[in-house]
């Protein structure tokens, strides 16, 4: 794989991760706000990733990319099922 797709594939891994994390948040024990920051700076990072992503494939690729990661990732329930 060249360097360009390890790096798409190592920022696709960290935004499945990320999801994740993030799904974790919505069930754990945290309550209030700190569930609410912990969700949102998933979310912000997600958001981090999709622009690094983006350098690589472009915008539009990189927020579609990133939508199908959520769809197979948080509606799955995290199970991994979209790897």
């Amino acid at each position: 794989m060249d360097k360009n797709g390890s790096e798409v594939a190592r920022i696709r891994q960290q935004i499945e991760e990320e999801l994740e994390a993030m799904q974790l948040g919505f069930s754990g024990l945290a309550a209030g706000s700190a569930r609410h920051d912990f969700i949102r700076a998933r979310m912000e990072q997600v958001g981090n990733c999709v622009d690094e992503l983006a350098q690589h494939i472009g915008s539009a690729n990189a927020t579609q990319l990133a939508c199908e990661i959520y769809m197979n990732t948080v509606t799955k329930g995290g199970n991994g099922a979209g790897k």
